[in-house]
């Protein structure tokens, strides 16, 4: 009977102090829901990407070649172990009419991999149709219109009619669509017609999945390591196809040069002895009749002209014969999930969470827990009476505990599974909708991850229970007699302000007595600056997050690069007379203003212990002007040279690497030959990863002749149509394969960073959430407190207000001095973070813009205004009497 009223009275605690108790529920629902919700949000995102690629069996490998892919490659291709390999063809088609630039695939409907995903009408069923990309919509085509594609080369008809639209898994973004050598460069959207319909004697590409991988998540590291494996496979499978494929083309094209080589021959053979029959004949021309004599004439301008058709034909059939002599291999290329557009856009997204999660949400956490403990032991030692009534009564210190365990354990369990719910059902939801629209992702897949809710469950359940046994072990050792008494209030002291006279004397005896509280009740004080500081810092952390991320590209394009575009030279454009012709395509366009020839190629680097990186070295044909496109600078902001002693690196590289000014370092080129240098520079960079040296350096390294193979574009400020202009003019020169501008980039990587804009606007609103939730109970643990101090001033004849005010003052220097020390901690977490966040080809600068600290500061103080307007009211209505005979 005695341990059920206890039970009861246990219960009635809950109930008397629901204020409290709602409030230690909020503050563990708000810590476990960011922690455990955006622990949760990067593996459920990589997770609903999986599942969407799965279930539309997305290949796991594609292999192309430019010199096209025989039934000697797709066996092969079908030579590594639970390969399934599906042949389809596949070309880029620049419609001239209406600038635009296509994919054409190849529909089979037996195919079972890229199934694609119709979003209106429905797939082709005979050969004269066609579905064409859901984006192509925004280019005003509409079913039932007719598709043109005029290229008889690779198609045997023209016309087509568009049955529907569709998404295909090949390409995970609404927008982006890759690279073309045709048009300009960037392909708009995709096609898909009947197999049926395609010309071409060899397959355009092979799509591969393997047997191996079918369980495994698309972003995890058993998927890339295993798929890394069957590429590595097919690597070595393929090393010889390039030459003996370059073989087949020269054999096959040489079969079809010979007989008309042998009838040129012949003909030209017959012609010989037709001109010999002739010229025998005009030996006796001045002997025969005028009319035989202008029947020669006609014979010998017969001859004269069938020679030189043959002579011509003659000369094709050379001109032919050195093309084929000079031709280089084909390459074959293996292209992983990863190389799709935008597909790593989205795991990178995915990993930036879950970097942040490892900092941002402990943080949180951490002040939420450290707001929970101090609440919890507040409110023990507000119960000393209590306990020592019920020691003295002879309850147990077990049976007196229990209440506290029943509290502690009920406000950490309903705000714990609150929280772990919300955070995980909500969170990811959040940012898959606020990331959605650039993703053809239809639907987000939710599951609980059992490690961040243990871990949260721990950490709240030490905080709640473990702050509430520790004030009981101290008060439970302590006579009845001794806790029935009140505690003794500190002994006041004299303040520092004190000593400063002139200072102390103007003071009002309100804002004295003020002074004289905080200081006396230090620990008060230092908790409240801490709960306040730590919740404004993650909100400058939160807002300057967002400034960082996004200033990665005005720190990279301008300061550093201040070039506009890179031109890239076909293969056989090795020689003056071709860069010449790119350069009077430069001088025609009035848009550039300057170009640089360079030598640019993939390099790796390799490190025991440390992966495989590919980044570019940039060889410019003349170092001096090559500092009025790239402003090379160190950490110090010491301009750099390019020198004939080694090369620069950038910094991100260097710290990958662990190098330094003047290490050598081995690179290997896009032929897999090793090169060693010397690091003359470490350079400042925020964006990918370059190697660059002097013309002469690298002839010095190498032991080659310097061949530009790119050039680096100045131009005026240009619109995309204009440089789409630019670029198929270049293309149709004929010497460039690429034209790479920085816009392109810039928006690229302003679009990777808008995915983060769900993840700030969620910490912002649960850092201002749990800043308003702390700030209410630090002043309502402080009104409990010194409620009979109060009640002691309002009987000594304060008004409402003033007494309002005796709280509110300190209430304002605390804020104060917690939005000061917060920005102080929002910079250092925020650097803290973003090291965190930092990616192989990616450093973030810590840029904190002044709106950060302004919403941060006033959010603070709003909270604080509306937590005193409540306070105010609750100070109004204080039954003083009751108050004072607390004690008794």
């Amino acid at each position: 009977m005695k341990n059920k009223t206890y039970l009861k009275a246990s219960l009635r605690e809950i109930a008397y102090s629901k204020g409290r108790f709602i409030a230690i529920i909020l503050i563990i629902l708000l810590g476990t829901m960011l922690f455990v919700g955006i622990k949760a949000a990067g593996p459920i995102l990589n997770s609903s990407a999986s599942r969407y690629v799965d279930s539309h069996d997305l290949s796991d490998l594609q292999v192309v070649s430019t010199g096209g892919l025989t039934e000697d490659d797709l066996a092969a291709t079908k030579k590594v172990k639970d390969a399934n390999v599906e042949p389809g063809y596949q070309f880029f088609y620049a419609d001239p009419d209406k600038n635009e630039v296509v994919q054409v695939f190849s529909y089979d409907p037996q195919q079972k991999q890229n199934q694609l995903v119709v979003t209106e009408g429905r797939l082709p069923k005979t050969d004269n149709e066609v579905i064409l990309d859901t984006k192509a919509k925004d280019n005003g085509y509409k079913i039932g219109d007719t598709y043109k594609i005029n290229d008889a080369d690779q198609l045997k008809e023209a016309s087509y009619k568009i049955v529907g639209f569709a998404n295909s898994p090949i390409f995970i973004s609404t927008g982006e669509r890759g690279l073309s050598n045709v048009g300009n460069g960037q392909v708009d959207y995709f096609a898909y017609i009947p197999k049926k319909q395609f010309k071409s004697e060899v397959y355009g590409i092979f799509y591969l999945t393997f047997e191996q991988t079918k369980d495994l998540e698309t972003y995890g590291s058993d998927y890339e390591d295993k798929v890394k494996e069957k590429s590595e496979q097919l690597e070595t499978l393929f090393a010889d196809r390039p030459q003996e494929r370059l073989a087949e083309i020269r054999s096959n094209a040489q079969t079809e040069i010979d007989p008309e080589k042998t009838k040129v021959s012949d003909g030209l053979t017959e012609l010989d002895q037709a001109q010999a029959q002739l010229d025998q004949q005009q030996a006796f021309a001045s002997q025969l009749p005028a009319e035989q004599r202008v029947q020669l004439s006609a014979a010998q301008t017969q001859l004269t002209e069938n020679r030189q058709q043959l002579t011509e034909a003659q000369s094709k059939i050379e001109e032919q014969e050195q093309t084929l002599a000079d031709m280089k291999e084909p390459s074959y290329s293996f292209h992983q999930r990863s190389d799709n557009p935008s597909f790593q856009e989205y795991g990178d997204l995915s990993e930036r969470i879950a970097a942040i999660a490892n900092v941002f949400p402990v943080f949180f956490f951490f002040i939420a827990a450290l707001i929970t403990f101090t609440t919890m032991t507040r409110m023990v030692e507000e119960n000393r009476r209590e306990i020592g009534t019920l020691k003295a009564l002879g309850y147990s210190k077990f049976e007196i505990s229990k209440k506290y365990f029943i509290y502690a354990l009920s406000a950490a369990a309903i705000g714990i599974l609150l929280g772990s719910v919300i955070g995980t059902e909500a969170l990811p939801r959040i940012i898959f909708a606020l990331s959605s629209e650039r993703y053809n992702f239809d639907q987000v897949h939710i599951y609980y991850l059992p490690r961040p809710i243990i871990q949260a469950s721990i950490a709240f359940v030490l905080a709640s229970l473990g702050s509430a046994l520790l004030v009981l072990m101290k008060d439970l050792r302590e006579k009845p007699a001794q806790l029935l008494q009140p505690k003794a209030p500190k002994p006041g002291k004299r303040i520092f302000l004190e000593y400063i006279k002139p200072l102390w004397s103007r003071l009002s005896f309100n804002q004295k007595v003020s002074y004289r509280n905080l200081l006396r009740y230090k620990s008060r004080m230092v908790m409240a600056i801490i709960g306040i500081s730590g919740c404004a810092g993650l909100m400058v952390a939160g807002v300057g997050l967002k400034d960082s991320l996004s200033s990665v590209t005005a720190k990279q394009f301008g300061p550093i690069i201040d070039y506009q575009g890179i031109v890239t030279l076909s293969d056989d454009a090795d020689n003056p007379a071709d860069r010449q012709t790119v350069e009077t395509v430069f001088d025609q366009e009035g848009q550039v203003t300057a170009s640089l020839p360079s030598f640019n190629e993939a390099i790796e680097i390799r490190q025991s212990g440390q992966g495989t990186q590919q980044l570019t070295m940039m060889v410019p044909q003349s170092s001096k002007d090559f500092a009025d496109y790239v402003h090379l600078k160190d950490r110090e902001e010491k301009t750099v040279r390019l020198d004939d002693h080694g090369a620069a690196i950038t910094e991100k590289l260097a710290e990958l690497f662990d190098l330094k000014e003047g290490d050598s370092l081995t690179i290997y080129d896009s032929e897999q030959q090793p090169i060693k240098l010397k690091i003359s520079h470490v350079v400042e960079n925020y964006l990918g990863n370059f190697l660059y040296m002097s013309k002469d350096y690298y002839q010095t390294i190498t032991d080659d002749s310097y061949q530009p193979n790119a050039f680096f574009l100045q131009t005026k400020s240009m619109s995309e149509k204009q440089e789409n202009q630019l670029s198929e003019e270049l293309l149709a020169s004929e010497k460039v394969v690429n034209t790479s501008f920085v816009s392109q980039q810039i928006q690229t990587q302003e679009d990777s960073m808008a995915n983060l804009d769900a993840i700030v606007l969620i910490f912002v609103v649960l850092s201002g959430l749990l800043a308003f939730v702390v700030l209410y109970n630090l002043t309502n643990i402080n009104v409990s407190e010194r409620i009979r101090e109060l009640s002691t001033i309002k009987v000594l004849g304060f008004f409402d207000k003033e007494v309002t005010m005796y709280i509110f003052r300190e209430n304002v220097i605390f804020t104060l001095l917690g939005i000061v020390v917060g920005y102080g901690v929002g910079i250092v977490l925020t650097a803290f973070i973003l090291r965190q966040a930092s990616m192989e080809n990616v450093i973030f600068p810590l840029v904190i813009h002044w709106t950060a600290y302004v919403i941060s500061g006033g959010l603070t103080i709003v909270f604080t205004l509306i937590v005193m307007a409540v306070t105010h009211v609750k100070l109004k209505h204080i039954n003083m009497i009751d108050a004072l005979k607390s004690n008794e």
